[in-house]
This record gives structure tokens, C-alpha cells and sequence, in this order.
């Protein structure tokens, strides 16, 4: 379900899930984790590089999946993840051609850069379906502010490359996101690794949140998908797509 390729100072992981719209499960959880592991065992690597195959980046997580394993007061992996490419010393890029939508959108938002071609959409879905995107909710806000992350979850607005770049949600957007991500890898030859692991780390402390955050976000996801109706509002909704 992925495609690891390594090139000259950066690691690649390509989604390649089309028919199933890339979304995440366990599996692909720990395909992306083991992925950055090995990139940061590397010691020549330098970026982190996440991009998909298909009409879609990534449509969010699998809900048909379960969670009935959670402990109850830790985070989920998803949001592990998610933590893990805002604080690892290699740079990570999210190279977006496609939809991201709902958790596709937190996958995104949480790389330190985001490159957008003109297909690129993010949507972030959840409340249509009764949910709260407590997980991904928190890396779109630190991209776009607290009220435009609210205001677009709440509409579900959907965000083209230049709105996304407009909003912060992208840093930067062309014809192909593609084309934008050799220039980035050759500028990124300028910064060394430890240079990136300080300044990340410094960004950590001074702009950081909670150390109770990702249980929090578990428990509000977590919450709202055991809240009787919303699993049958999903399915309606879903047919109601598919019927369209």
C-alpha cells in the first residue's frame, strides 16, 4: 500500500491505495512510521517526503476500522504520526495532487512544508458525518489559526491549492505540486539536519501545546464515533455519494 524510494538526501513514501481513495488504516499507519524511522536512521537523509498515486492524497482515515483496542487514556496512532513529522529532525513534505479529505487533510497539514497542484482539494468532512477532527484539527490551526480551522470544519468548506495557500493551509502551489518539490530538495541541501532538529525543537517549546493533547483528541474522537446514530449517519451519507 506504499512505495518507499530513496533518492539523494531524502526518503519518499508514495500512498498507493487509489482504489481505495488512500485512506488510513493500521496498516498504512505503520508503513508511514516505520518508513520515517528508517528515513531517520539514515544518517545522509535530510527530508521526509509523503505523496499518493490516484485522484486523492488521501481521504482521511478508515472508520470501518476498529478501536476497541485503545487504552482509554493514550493516544491513537494516527495522532502519534502525526506528532512524530512535526517533530522529527528531517524535514517533511507533503507533495499534494489530489483531494485530501477529513484526516487526509491532518496528514497534510502536519508536514512542515505542503506543496499543492491545481487538482489539490482539502476538505475536512467530519461534522457532515457528526464527527469532531480532533485529531488533524489541531495541525490545520497551527497552520491557518484557530478560526479559520473552526469555520472550515464547521462548513466543511473546501479549499483549492491557491485558497489553501491564501489560508496557510499550503506554502506553496503550481500547475503540478511535482514540479515544486526538485527546487525544494535542492534549496533544503542548505540547512543541515541537526540545524532542522534545533529549530524544530525550539518551535516545539515556544509554540507547543498540552502533553495531555493527543489523549484529549482521542477521547473527543473517539466519543463522537460511539455516539449512537453517527455510524448510521456515515453509512447514509456514503450511499447517498455513491447513489449521486
Amino acid at each position: 500500500m506504499t512505495i518507499v524510494q530513496r533518492g539523494a538526501g531524502h526518503v519518499r513514501v508514495i500512498l498507493d491505495r487509489p482504489v481505495r481513495r488512500n485512506t488510513i488504516d493500521h496498516d498504512l499507519l505503520a508503513e508511514l512510521a516505520d518508513a520515517l524511522s528508517a528515513a531517520e536512521a539514515a544518517p545522509d537523509c535530510r527530508v521526509f517526503v509523503i505523496s499518493a498515486l490516484g485522484e486523492d492524497f488521501c481521504a482521511g482515515m478508515d472508520l470501518s476500522a476498529s478501536h476497541e483496542d485503545h487504552a482509554g487514556d493514550g493516544e491513537l496512532p494516527y495522532w502519534t504520526l502525526l506528532r512524530r513529522l512535526t517533530t522529527t529532525e528531517l524535514v517533511t513534505v507533503s507533495v499534494v495532487d489530489g483531494a485530501a479529505t477529513a484526516g487526509g487533510v491532518g496528514l497534510a497539514a502536519a508536514c512542515d512544508v505542503v506543496l499543492a497542484g491545481t487538482r489539490a482539494t482539502f476538505r475536512l468532512t467530519e461534522a457532515l458525518f457528526g464527527l469532531v477532527p480532533a485529531m488533524a484539527l489541531p495541525f490545520v490551526a497551527r497552520r491557518t489559526g484557530e478560526q479559520t480551522a473552526f469555520t472550515a470544519t464547521l462548513l466543511a468548506t473546501e479549499f483549492d491549492a491557491e485558497d489553501a495557500v491564501r489560508t496557510g493551509l499550503a506554502d506553496r502551489c503550481a500547475d503540478s505540486a511535482e514540479q515544486l518539490l526538485r527546487p525544494l530538495l535542492v534549496s533544503l541541501r542548505r540547512v543541515d539536519r541537526d540545524t532542522v532538529g534545533a529549530l524544530k525543537s525550539y518551535r516545539g517549546k515556544v509554540f507547543g501545546w498540552p502533553e495531555d493533547i493527543g489523549s484529549t483528541a482521542a477521547g473527543a474522537f473517539l466519543g463522537r464515533l460511539g455516539t449512537p446514530g453517527v455510524r448510521e449517519r456515515m453509512t447514509g451519507l456514503k450511499n447517498a455519494l455513491v447513489a449521486s
